[in-house]
């Protein structure tokens, strides 16, 4: 089946600076690229906040809608896929920035992995939405506002609009790490971020849990404690997921036939990718596509 490109959206070169603050009412007005439809699956190149403040609707991430309102944080980091739902009665800030904005070392996480940090890596950690507590969602606002006045003051924006971006982001990252979904105040074993910074590199290749396990010099058993202990999921699954959606991804965008995209994803044999995906996504590799074209998922 011959699959539409993805809408890649790169950062604008008519942004003259490494951020840009948007309000959502703003950016419904905004004159977009004709391939780039915001209500439609796309690939950002860089990465997005967005604090919800009034309203109720639905964001999309990864082919999952999840349902926001006033209060609620999404997190989309480089090269995951999003779109809007419905959004019709929803206010948010919008702040969106390049990769090389932001030092890893100011997410406020506590670790020993002495190399950085990659943002492929972060995204299994912090939390892709969340809801905040309203002083906290009070304090990020505050601090987004005081971001915006910065907008179009030149490619070089002061020095403390650079302190503020990592002062919105730092703010960001704790308060979803600290969410509901993880223990307030938990430091995050080094050792998981190793293993999904390693997955992060091989699992086009790799989905031997034990194979990660002796690469790190861990027992499966151990690795699998680690696992369960800072995401509540063994490593199989964690490693499952990361698979399917990069497949949901190269199926619904690429060109390529499921014989590729299973080939690319380390599956030698195209029935043993179509049984894994059906039991992940509960549908066919066929089938997902077109459904997701039915539904609009696609560009036309």
């Amino acid at each position: 089946m011959d699959q539409p490109a993805l809408a890649n959206v790169q950062w604008s070169p008519a942004v003259n600076s490494h951020f840009e603050v948007l309000r959502l009412r703003d950016f419904n007005r905004r004159e977009l690229p004709d391939d780039h439809d915001p209500w439609k699956p796309h690939r950002l190149h860089f990465h997005a906040l967005i604090l919800f403040t009034q309203g109720q609707g639905t964001h999309g991430i990864d082919f999952i809608d999840h349902p926001v309102k006033a209060g609620t944080l999404v997190h989309i980091c480089a090269n995951q896929i999003h779109y809007f739902g419905q959004t019709q009665e929803l206010e948010a800030f919008m702040v969106v920035f390049v990769p090389a904005a932001l030092p890893t070392n100011l997410l406020g996480l506590s670790t020993s992995v002495s190399s950085p940090i990659s943002w492929s890596t972060i995204q299994h950690i912090w939390p892709s939405v969340v809801s905040l507590e309203l002083e906290q969602a009070q304090m990020l606002q505050q601090h987004i506002e005081l971001l915006e006045t910065y907008k179009g003051k030149g490619d070089r924006p002061p020095a403390a609009a650079q302190y503020l971006l990592w002062s919105v982001i730092a703010l960001a990252s704790q308060a979803a790490v600290a969410s509901e979904k993880h223990q307030a105040g938990q430091t995050i074993d080094p050792r998981f971020l190793e293993f999904v910074e390693l997955l992060e590199q091989s699992f086009e290749s790799c989905r031997n849990v034990q194979w990660y396990a002796e690469q790190m010099n861990f027992s499966a058993r151990t690795l699998y404690r680690i696992c369960m202990a800072v995401a509540g999921k063994s490593p199989k699954a964690i490693t499952n997921e990361r698979v399917v959606v990069e497949a949901q991804r190269r199926l619904l965008f690429g060109k390529t036939t499921v014989k590729e995209v299973g080939s690319s994803l380390g599956f030698e044999e195209t029935t043993n990718f179509i049984k894994f995906f059906r039991h992940l996504v509960g549908q066919s590799p066929d089938e997902f596509r077109m459904k997701s074209k039915l539904q609009g998922g696609a560009q036309d």
